[in-house]
């Protein structure tokens, strides 16, 4: 089948939207797509932010291997999005992945910082959430002249992002590097969060339901501290994680057409 171009900005375009009807993204966030005619370059919102995409004009394409914009006159109209490091480090890491999601959910965020683990609430997301969601902390990663504001602004950074998308045992035993993810999901302290997908749909799937699910578990949680209860609040465990994968992962076949609408 002849990638379309066309129809692969069409559905940026439609995820931007999307993402801000359910405040995953809002002014600030961004929604990326490696280009289907040359797996050399990615495509992602330029200045607008995600609710005021209309066109392909409004989208930027920059090269994997360095975030530099495809259009060098970019650099004299406007300045590049900060962040397309996380895109940039991401899909370079990973060649069989191709869109991610950035997001500052409010949901999110807590579980980046409080040390309480983000975990696997309910069947919708437990294929995305899984047993152990890292928190990638960049504090760990400054140097001694760079400004310390969070922002995965330049390729050292957004490629030490993209490393958190694979165990700490894999990453370590591996030689050469592993290029598939370990994970959907990785949690930036104080910043949001970052996941990866196949396909446009599927990402913008785990991003949703990831903030869904940090909603319920923060609901679970309330509730079970007002009650007083001797038991612990009951997550998926290993096994039903490993059920709902297959699930979870073919399941926004069903929701992108409604979200779209």
């Amino acid at each position: 089948m002849v990638a379309n171009l066309t129809a692969t900005l069409s559905l940026l375009i439609t995820a931007n939207h999307i993402l801000d009807y359910y405040s995953v993204l809002t002014g600030y966030g961004h929604v990326s797509v490696r280009n289907p005619l040359n797996n050399a370059t990615f495509f992602m919102t330029g200045s607008p932010g995600p609710a005021l995409v209309a066109s392909a004009s409004d989208l930027d394409e920059y090269y994997i291997a360095d975030a530099s914009p495809v259009n060098a006159s970019l650099l004299q109209l406007q300045s590049p999005y900060s962040e397309r490091f996380i895109h940039q480090g991401i899909l370079k890491r990973f060649p069989s992945q191709n869109s991610v999601v950035h997001s500052h959910a409010r949901s999110v965020i807590p579980y980046g910082i409080s040390g309480v683990p983000l975990q696997p609430a309910y069947h919708m997301a437990g294929g995305i959430i899984g047993q152990d969601v890292p928190v990638f902390d960049i504090a760990d990663f400054y140097r001694r002249k760079d400004t310390k504001n969070l922002l995965i602004n330049n390729t050292y950074f957004g490629d030490a992002l993209a490393s958190y998308f694979i165990t700490p045992a894999h990453n370590a035993s591996s030689d050469p590097p592993i290029t598939e993810p370990d994970q959907s999901l990785v949690l930036q302290r104080g910043h949001g969060l970052a996941v990866l997908g196949t396909s446009i749909p599927e990402t913008v799937y785990r991003a949703i339901y990831t903030t869904w699910n940090a909603e319920v578990q923060t609901t679970a949680l309330n509730i079970h501290h007002a009650s007083g209860l001797d038991r612990d609040i009951r997550y998926l465990n290993e096994q039903e994680i490993a059920g709902t994968l297959p699930m979870d992962n073919s399941d926004y076949s069903k929701d992108w057409p409604v979200w779209a609408a």
